[in-house]
């Protein structure tokens, strides 16, 4: 189950100390499963032991670090845990904490995409929502407070400069990629065009769009058309793709 090597000794060791200490439940204190119940432990008294905040999340590190196969991925999945945060729990919160959630949130995608592959999610078409989860969904959605332009404003002030991270700018990327776009349908051009109605143009507007259609060729294909990088092109025309723009009525 476990790897011997320096990690498990730390581990062993930090678990004597926390025995040693006999602590009982108390506020800032956390139970921790010296063996964890996903690999096999139980909620006996002889598995259990009150540690400090920092302390549990050391403690689910070094379970990574001296485990392998299986055990090390049900291992990553408590680690991610050790970052949930809600009215009910408070999680340490350091700089250690940040890199090594950094360091493993992209093997725990990996082998949670391997873990789901073929699996049908219960939200879509695994599990029947009964009439009871309904009303409460109804009533839920009904005593929610409606937005005012106050709380939308502060909304847009929350997120003014954020950037997404490059893991999601990739999987946004392949997420879209081959997925055709337009035409644009009479509806939203004259949402867009009534939302625009009247907005100035920042002087800089009209060198960035030509900076961003640069080199761009226009291709169409079955009523569609899209701009494509020179470079690419040879690519596109081999699927069928061909030069122009397409055909206004």
């Amino acid at each position: 189950m476990f790897i011997e090597n320096k990690y498990n000794v730390w581990y062993k060791q930090l678990i004597k100390n926390a025995v040693a200490r006999n602590w009982k439940r108390k506020k800032g204190r956390e139970r921790h499963h010296i063996i964890p119940k996903s690999i096999g432990g139980t909620d006996e008294k002889s598995n259990l032991v009150y540690i400090t905040a920092r302390e549990h999340f050391i403690c689910h590190w070094l379970l990574i670090k001296m485990t392998d196969s299986d055990y090390r991925s049900k291992m990553i999945y408590a680690l991610r845990g050790m970052k949930a945060e809600n009215k009910h729990q408070e999680r340490y919160s350091t700089r250690i904490t940040s890199r090594i959630y950094e360091r493993y949130r992209l093997e725990h995608s990996r082998i949670h995409s391997k873990r789901m592959k073929g699996v049908t999610p219960w939200n879509k078409g695994g599990v029947e929502i009964s009439e009871q989860h309904r009303e409460n969904l109804v009533r839920a959605a009904l005593n929610r407070p409606a937005k005012t332009e106050e709380t939308i404003q502060k909304w847009k002030e929350s997120r003014a400069g954020y950037k997404h991270s490059e893991e999601t700018r990739l999987k946004q990327s392949l997420a879209s990629k081959g997925k055709l776009k337009g035409p644009m349908s009479d509806e939203e051009k004259l949402k867009r065009s009534v939302k625009q109605k009247g907005v100035q143009k920042t002087n800089s507007h009209a060198s960035n769009i030509r900076a961003a259609v640069l080199g761009n060729v226009s291709i169409n294909k079955d009523g569609v058309e899209k701009k494509v990088k020179r470079d690419t092109l040879d690519a596109w025309l081999a699927e069928g793709w061909h030069l122009g723009g397409r055909k206004r009525i």
